[in-house]
């Protein structure tokens, strides 16, 4: 949809008024990017050890498996695709904020032409204020792969129903197949965009033609064709993975837990609420002198669709988790709650007004710089108060000693790392070897490894100590090849403070 060019405004505009007036893409891709590489640089700078689900994801993603304990495979396979390629934790703390970029621009490309540059551009650059959207954090997970996923399948289904372009009914089954590797937000968006086009006028007469049928028909295909292999790999090893990564699983009766997710992301959009307030109220001095910009009306169609879309789908995730007697974090629902600022701007009008502009811009960019330098902060305070984050455990330090001494002792690279999951996965992504990880010792949790791969090519297994008694774990003494117990480590956290971590290990020389 055409975006009308005229616009009133002050004599005097602030710097995002005259942004948005000459170059609305560029600003966007500006803040999208800064976003993007404020939050990559500012984990690196606080997470000295790769995070839990950053660690697990890189060292069990090399094992290409179908689906993992705990995590989706699609965010295992793409952090460790990035890590063998680059080498770098960097990299991949750069992926997981620019899905959240990427996002962005592809809701852009979609909301401009419902409603224009302009609007589409405060639409997007709005929910910098919402939780747990614009916190993308530092691990790769699923939940972040889903965000630009989930762009695309919006973008591609209003090319297929409201542009009437049969080719990307593909595309959208492309993405599709994608997005049930990434996680369980699949479902609740591809229904809503499935009940948006079949219950509405426009979209019925979208999918009626003939040639709608065929591409239709081809997109469940390659839908099908994409997604038939995790589908079978959960039906062989229960569906309740679908749910893996979305949080412990509680009772099915609970009530409060859905209640408390739904309140959680309803109280995250403060930010966003401060901004449209402050920019819309009408108590502002000068009124008659803030900028307007104005657009073409929407059609119901179009309203209707946005606001389905961007209310529904969150919606059904939480009535799915509730009856699932799934928990879950609240980052599940950042996917389904990204067109939250469009909805706003469409409901806001044809006449979009911006007011107290130098305020709301001065808002924003706290909003934007705020959360990042306090996750810098934070991560220098806690260890000097015995609240050490998993990512200062000293990975890095029993790294290099276990592969340097298995080095010295057998002449061979390190082939295994026996331990705790996510203790396992940082020493193995820190190790210069990158060691498989085996997790607990137990086959059962490690399936990429047989039952004599660790005795045959050896490897070293560890445990942490927590008290007086050093001596290993019975679970690992009984699964194991006897082992004899090296003097233990005690090495300090990766930035200080408390008492340094114990650490018990031994090596389980080859057999041959």
């Amino acid at each position: 949809m055409r975006e009308l060019q005229e616009s009133s405004g002050p004599l005097e505009a602030s710097i995002l008024v005259e942004a948005l007036r000459a170059a609305p893409a560029a600003l966007l891709a500006i803040g999208l990017i800064a976003h993007a590489l404020l939050w990559a640089i500012a984990t690196q700078i606080a997470e000295p050890s790769p995070p839990p689900q950053m660690a697990v994801a890189i060292a069990l993603g090399r094992e290409w498996m179908l689906g993992y304990e705990g995590m989706p495979p699609l965010a295992a396979w793409v952090s460790a695709a990035i890590h063998h390629v680059t080498g770098s934790l960097f990299a991949v703390r750069l992926a997981a904020s620019f899905c959240v970029a990427a996002a962005g621009w592809m809701l852009f490309l979609f909301a401009r032409r419902i409603a224009g540059d302009r609007h589409a551009a405060i639409g997007v650059l709005v929910m910098v204020g919402v939780f747990p959207v614009a916190f993308p954090g530092s691990a790769l997970t699923g939940d972040l792969l889903q965000m630009p996923l989930a762009a695309a399948a919006v973008l591609a289904w209003w090319y297929a129903v409201g542009e009437r372009m049969p080719n990307a009914w593909t595309v959208l089954g492309l993405v599709a197949g994608v997005m049930m590797y990434a996680g369980p937000q699949a479902p609740a968006l591809l229904l809503v965009l499935a009940a948006v086009t079949l219950f509405s006028p426009h979209g019925r007469v979208a999918v009626a033609r003939f040639d709608a049928v065929l591409a239709v028909l081809l997109a469940l295909l390659v839908f099908a064709f994409i997604a038939g292999p995790r589908f079978i790999w959960l039906w062989q090893h229960g569906f309740a993975q679908f749910f893996a990564g979305t949080g412990a699983g509680i009772a099915p009766d609970e009530l409060l837990f859905p209640l408390r997710l739904a309140f959680v992301a309803f109280a995250g959009h403060f930010g966003f609420a401060l901004i449209l307030f402050l920019a819309t109220a009408y108590a502002a001095r000068a009124k008659e002198n803030a900028p307007v910009f104005v657009r073409e009306p929407a059609v119901p169609f179009v309203r209707g669709s946005v606001l389905a879309l961007a209310a529904a789908p969150a919606l059904l995730a939480l009535l799915g988790l509730y009856g699932a007697g799934q928990a879950a974090r609240v980052q599940l629902l950042s996917p389904l709650l990204m067109l939250s600022g469009i909805a706003a701007v469409l409901l806001g009008g044809e006449r979009l007004t911006i007011r107290r502009q130098r305020l709301v811009g001065v808002i924003a960019a706290i909003y934007l710089i705020a959360p990042v330098a306090m996750q810098i902060v934070f991560s220098f305070v806690p260890g000097w108060f015995g609240d050490n984050r998993a990512s200062n455990w000293p990975a890095a330090a029993a790294a290099r000693t276990f592969t340097e001494i298995y080095h010295t002792r057998t002449g061979r690279p390190l082939e295994y790392i026996a331990g705790e999951r996510v203790a396992a996965a940082q020493i193995a992504v820190m190790s210069a070897d990158r060691p498989h990880v085996f997790i607990g010792a137990d086959p059962a949790h490690a399936p990429w490894i047989g039952s004599a791969d660790f005795r045959n090519k050896g490897g070293v297994v560890f445990w942490q100590i927590r008290g007086a008694d050093a001596s290993p774990p019975a679970e690992l003494v009984a699964r194991l090849p006897a082992f004899v117990e090296e003097a233990p480590l005690r090495l300090p956290w990766a930035r200080g403070g408390g008492d340094p971590v114990r650490i018990g290990w031994a090596i389980v020389p080859p057999a041959r």
